[in-house]
């Protein structure tokens, strides 16, 4: 059965490692999934809290096979963004993914969220992350021209939520 927990421990750095080489999505740009784990550590050494980052941690049978990252964005009052959302290859396609996103809208809103912005990649082999943020409810709102690479657009997503 899964579960959820927002607490986070110095173990999970290795698991947040893992589950993002799984994806196989990683080969281009490496160090951000050292990114990934920099701001695991910076949420267990300053508080996992929404004005630094909040981890939510996907488990099932004691493991964790998906994890999400989000906070407050500077300078605004009621948005918040996702950092990250990484799901164990294994995992994929079994709703771990929708059900994370569900868990940082829910805490997202009692901190009085409204609004929800992401970024991700624009090059072909992002099209499913893509498609799944739309099935989630998300909106493209804005692409970025040759933002990571050259032939490689960043495609800014948003949600408005009920708060």
């Amino acid at each position: 059965m899964l579960s959820f927990r927002n607490t986070i421990v110095k173990e999970d750095f290795t698991k947040i490692e893992k589950i993002l080489r799984s994806t196989g999505f990683f080969e281009q740009a490496p160090d951000e999934i050292y990114v990934a784990v920099e701001l695991a550590e910076l949420a267990l050494k300053d508080g996992n809290t929404v004005e630094n980052y909040e981890f939510i941690f996907a488990e099932e049978d004691d493991q964790v096979v998906g994890f999400g990252c989000f906070a407050r964005i500077p300078c605004t009052l009621s948005s918040f963004e996702i950092y990250w959302l990484g799901v164990d290859k294994q995992t994929q396609g079994k709703g771990v993914g929708k059900k994370i996103i569900h868990e940082i809208m829910n805490e997202t809103e009692k901190f009085g969220g409204k609004k929800i912005v992401l970024q991700t990649a624009g090059r072909e082999q992002y099209l499913p992350t893509q498609k799944f943020y739309t099935a989630v409810g998300f909106d493209l709102e804005a692409r970025i021209k040759d933002y990571y690479a050259d032939g490689d657009d960043c495609l800014i997503y948003t949600i408005t939520l009920n708060a």
